[in-house]
């Protein structure tokens, strides 16, 4: 399978799974924009996939707890006249500890992220798809939305859980548009992630 001529957006692409995506899309010779806090990381990574693939590479330094996000993401692409065939919604971190230990603030800016945002990013260029009668829409989800949720990271498996739901609707909705939705669901994976979350040594 080749995606030559088409555009994949990647959250959460400067490290980990995001960046792993990108690479295996670049190899497929999709073109990409890349979306993280980081930009200098999106830079060497976007510098080196257009350097071995020789294809487009865009970068968009947004951080998606902030509300604005998604509609700004889009504006910026719309102005490139970029339509996105390839979403994969991957960013994310974690909350460590029980459900007290974070206050609201860090709770809310968790589901901004982890919820809000898949499902705006997801509502912005799925439109888009259907009308061109071609997409896909990955939302990275994870083994802990399918288990019973257990103490501690008291809002991830939820938020993961959600994922999973909204994926399986949007999938259905779409049955015969040429518009795909799924939900990536991996089992423990080490990446950057857990030296964010300062849970290394626990793995």
């Amino acid at each position: 399978m080749t995606y030559h001529g088409k555009w994949a957006l990647i959250t959460g692409a400067s490290a980990g799974l995001g960046a792993t995506f990108a690479r295996s899309f670049a190899a497929k010779g999709a073109n990409l924009v890349l979306v993280a806090r980081r930009e200098e990381r999106l830079s060497e990574i976007a510098g080196a996939l257009k350097a071995a693939h020789g294809l487009s590479v865009k970068t968009i330094a947004a951080d998606l707890v902030r509300p604005s996000a998604p509609a700004e993401i889009a504006a910026a692409l719309k102005a490139d006249s970029v339509d996105i065939d390839i979403l994969v919604n991957n960013a994310g971190f974690g909350l460590p500890g029980y459900y007290t230990d974070s206050d609201w603030q860090a709770h809310r800016e968790f589901l901004e992220l982890m919820v809000t945002s898949y499902a705006h990013l997801t509502s912005v260029f799925l439109p888009g798809m259907l009308a061109r009668s071609y997409g896909r829409v990955i939302q990275v989800a994870s083994v802990a939305g399918l288990v019973p949720g257990s103490a501690g990271h008291t809002m991830y498996g939820a938020s993961k859980a959600f994922l999973v739901s909204f994926a399986q609707s949007l999938a259905a909705e779409c049955i015969g548009t040429g518009v795909h939705v799924s939900a990536l669901c991996p089992g423990f994976t080490y990446t950057e992630f857990h030296d964010v979350n300062d849970t290394r040594a626990l793995v």
